[in-house]
């Protein structure tokens, strides 16, 4: 998108400084996009995420010192940057860690590659570059020395993706400042005002008894907030019921399962296509795939898991009794995310759930119990992040919305609702802004060749450097 020359000299020296810094900026995106910052066990002091994504926060916290910045580790949930003076302070909100890759890359997922404009990689448009969108608009408000009422801070996040306790620390633990007023970069302009609950329910359900055939193992599924692109079992039994087995799966045809016989029984392998758990109809789902093999076996008649597997693939969350809709941010999705085979001889299953803003999570919980009941789940664990609703009316909306039209000259694009959410749901007055545009072609976000446009990362850059102003000032 193009956007419009500044009537404002101010504004104009803020966009001049980004057009004159491109190259550094684009470099030092390619140098956090190229650290595989994937969550993982802790690791040493203050790395509550694994090495990587420590790696990730160091790397950003340096350089936003060397750019001149105050800077904070707190204990390596999160970090943060900041300018100027003043007892109030506003804030832009990023995440540095990210999804697992997948399959079917045709980028490398951390080469950070330019190709025809864009940057491709793994955290790209969610959310390291509009997280250094950010950065650099600040940057640019701090060497331009514009006056200020306002402190500016950049607050680095380092699990969005599996939980938020990041933010939970940086706020109810660490009791960090909490801004003013805030925006995260993390969806798309011009905002987003609402934002779904999203709610991740455990289901259980003990095995029955094995017959002639049985499944060992099957898996499924990285995180509950992704589609599976892949999932497996290990079948075994007698030499009669394998070779049954081996009749019906070669008479099974799905293009997205595959099986092999080895010494020690047969493996069933499905393969999907990995969407964000907020959009599941964009995805195929791998766990799906193989449920409904399996169900061509001679299993025990008490598998009727595979049936509820089969059902639940349903976006709406009418098989789970919780479909439900509002008029402000549309319809309840549902993402089977997960399937693991414990040692307990039990089957679980991890729902990613995202509900409209006007209900909560007791009566997502109270419509789901009967469908539990009858089929003989239990509910082992849920974890829940309330609904995000900013008025249009309200502070930051009306000034980030003016800048957002003011820049680009779009007065016909919408604040929107989603079902992804971000971290404005973590702090008061906060909304998610940016980094996409209606017509830009980045994302897709936790697909492969997920994928940043220069020209995005620029413009996003000047359009975050005019709000950190117009909310500061």
């Amino acid at each position: 998108m193009q956007l419009n020359i500044p009537s404002d000299p101010k504004i104009q020296q803020l966009h001049d400084w980004i057009d004159s810094h491109a190259e550094e900026m684009i470099e030092a995106l390619q140098g956090v996009l190229r650290i595989p910052s994937l969550e993982a066990p802790p690791s040493g002091v203050n790395a509550p995420f694994g090495a990587e994504v420590r790696r990730s926060l160091d790397y950003t916290l340096d350089l936003c010192a060397k750019l001149g910045f105050r800077t904070k580790d707190v204990a390596g949930f999160a970090g943060h940057a900041e300018f100027g003076e003043g007892d109030e302070m506003v804030a832009g909100l990023g995440h540095l860690d990210v999804v697992p890759e997948g399959d079917g890359w045709r980028h490398e997922p951390y080469g950070a590659e330019i190709d025809a404009g864009f940057i491709y990689a793994r955290g790209s448009s969610d959310d390291k570059g509009p997280t250094y969108a950010a950065l650099f608009g600040a940057k640019a408000l701090m060497d331009c020395a514009l006056p200020l009422k306002r402190r500016v801070r950049l607050v680095f996040g380092c699990n969005e993706e599996s939980g938020f306790q990041c933010v939970h620390h940086y706020w109810e633990i660490a009791k960090e400042e909490r801004p003013v007023y805030a925006f995260t970069p993390d969806a798309g302009f011009p905002l987003i005002y609402a934002e779904k609950g999203i709610a991740n329910l455990i289901l259980e359900k003990s095995l029955p008894v094995p017959g002639d055939l049985r499944i060992d193992h099957a898996e499924g599924g990285r995180r509950p907030n992704m589609v599976p692109d892949y999932a497996e079992a290990r079948l075994s039994g007698s030499e009669a019921a394998q070779l049954t087995a081996v009749r019906r799966l070669k008479r099974f045809w799905n293009k997205n399962v595959t099986f092999e016989v080895t010494d020690t029984g047969i493996i069933v392998k499905a393969y999907g296509k990995s969407a964000h758990g907020s959009t599941p109809a964009n995805g195929e789902n791998a766990v799906v795939h193989l449920a409904r093999a399996l169900k061509t076996l001679d299993l025990p008649d008490g598998d009727v898991w595979l049936d509820f597997v089969t059902d639940t693939v349903d976006p709406t969350g009418a098989a789970l009794g919780i479909a439900h809709s509002d008029s402000v941010a549309g319809a309840l999705t549902s993402n089977l995310g997960i399937l693991t085979f414990t040692e307990r001889g039990t089957v679980q299953l991890t729902f990613n759930i995202r509900y409209p803003v006007t209900w909560n999570i007791e009566a997502l919980l109270s419509a789901n119990r009967p469908i539990l009941e009858e089929g003989g789940w239990n509910l082992t664990e849920y974890h829940d992040q309330p609904p995000l609703y900013v008025p249009l009316d309200e502070e930051p909306v009306k000034t980030l919305l003016k800048v957002y039209r003011e820049a680009t000259g779009d007065n016909e694009s919408q604040p929107g609702t989603m079902g992804g959410g971000t971290y404005a749901r973590a702090t008061p007055h906060a909304v998610a802004y940016g980094a996409g545009f209606p017509d830009s072609e980045d994302g897709p976000a936790h697909e492969p060749d997920e994928r940043f446009a220069i020209e995005t990362y620029l413009n996003a850059a000047k359009i975050y450097a005019q709000a950190f102003y117009e909310l500061a000032k």
